[in-house]
């Protein structure tokens, strides 16, 4: 399904993998050399700066070239139909299968400007559509299920962040679209079938995860955990359920009693210190930096209800707390506990990462061919003076 040469992308992720080890010494130049001879990959792969300029000067090219063709079919009226951004968008969209197949492209700018823009046209002019037929009836649920689709084929085609997170997002608008049907008890009981949504999404998306053949969509799987879980922990949020009440029930803001409003409080603040002791047992970064943000957006939920101090030393106070904390955090980790540590990753198994990376370098050289065998003994055998002179060798 992925557009791009698997056994490519396949030997550019060893290669990228060992770039981090060579830069802590653990192995050496000639290896990673070696390695990468090895697995050759040919993807046109520039500076991120070089990404940027031609990801701008792609999109100002796709769209004045999308802008000449409105204009010449302004008299044909063509551009009056939602056809003409779909028609576009499949142009587009053939460029950037051209361009990725023969450039061997590899998010380069290009095909990332391409990519968007065709999304952007094939979106739009489908919403256009359903809008013109009057589908959607008062509600959004047929424009998010176009965009989810549309969102998920890009992503399995390209593996791009950003789709996955479009799609991620779609995907939460269409079950709270479709749960909204239900009438009121469907909104009254919207928190909790959101949070149910968002837990089934991440247990897929971690299953689907641990599938070696979906490891070229590694990143795009941690984006959808990360989307996953915010949902889950917004989807109680007191703060979050008080103004979506608020908004549906045509309430103002100074209205914050919710029913059940102390499981949302719950809610609001154990889920956060569960990211973290998740984190700390799952040896996951994602999980301790999710938890650490969510704490602070709990505090902060907390306060917007609750004013126990004045502002200013509210937060002064978090700041001598968070200080404290951190040293003394610091403090116990300077000794590796449970796996955890301060250190660097280069000050801590350092023979153990030697071991490692021999053993990669030595399974990446195995086929190479073995290099000519030279005499050990270069001279002799000339019985004249001058070493060999009298024409015996």
């Amino acid at each position: 399904m992925i557009i791009y040469n698997k056994e490519w992308v396949h030997n550019m992720r060893i290669v990228d993998g060992l770039k981090d080890k060579l830069r802590e010494g653990s192995i050496t130049p000639e290896e990673f050399i070696a390695v990468k001879t090895a697995y050759p990959f040919y993807f046109y792969l520039p500076r991120l700066v070089i990404r940027v300029g031609l990801f701008i000067l792609t999109f100002v090219i796709a769209s004045f070239a999308t802008g000449l063709f409105s204009l010449l079919g302004l008299s044909t009226h063509m551009i009056d139909s939602p056809g003409w951004p779909i028609f576009l968008g499949a142009v587009c969209y053939g460029a950037l299968e051209f361009f990725v197949k023969e450039n061997r492209y590899f998010h380069s700018g290009v095909d990332n400007a391409l990519l968007y823009y065709s999304a952007c046209l094939f979106g739009g002019g489908f919403i256009w559509m359903i809008s013109k037929m009057y589908l959607t009836d008062g509600d959004n649920l047929p424009c998010a299920i176009i965009i989810c689709l549309l969102c998920i084929y890009l992503t399995l085609r390209f593996a791009d962040v950003l789709t996955t997170l479009v799609a991620c997002i779609a995907f939460f608008a269409v079950v709270y679209f479709t749960w909204a049907k239900a009438g009121s008890f469907g909104l009254a009981t919207m928190p909790f079938m959101m949070m149910i949504a968002a837990g089934a999404v991440f247990y897929l998306i971690n299953k689907l995860g641990k599938d070696i053949r979906n490891i070229n969509y590694e990143s795009c799987i941690d984006y959808a955990k990360i989307i996953s879980l915010l949902t889950l922990y917004a989807a109680g949020n007191y703060f979050v359920v008080n103004r979506l009440n608020n908004m549906l029930n045509n309430l103002n803001d100074s209205h914050t009693s919710i029913p059940f409003g102390f499981i949302f409080w719950i809610w609001t603040m154990l889920v956060p210190v569960a990211y973290i002791l998740l984190g700390i047992r799952k040896k996951s970064a994602m999980f301790l930096r999710l938890g650490m943000v969510l704490a602070a957006a709990s505090i902060a939920s907390f306060r917007n209800y609750y004013h126990l101090l004045p502002i200013e030393a509210m937060l002064t106070l978090a700041g001598i707390i968070l200080l404290a904390a951190s040293y003394t955090i610091i403090k116990y980790l300077k000794t590796p506990r449970n796996g955890i540590t301060y250190a660097e990753p280069e000050e801590c198994n350092d023979f153990d990462k030697i071991n490692i990376e021999a053993l990669i370098v030595g399974q990446a050289t195995s086929h190479l061919p073995t290099p000519a065998q030279h005499p050990t003994d270069r001279f002799g055998g000339g019985t004249g003076g001058g070493g060999g002179s009298s024409g015996e060798f």
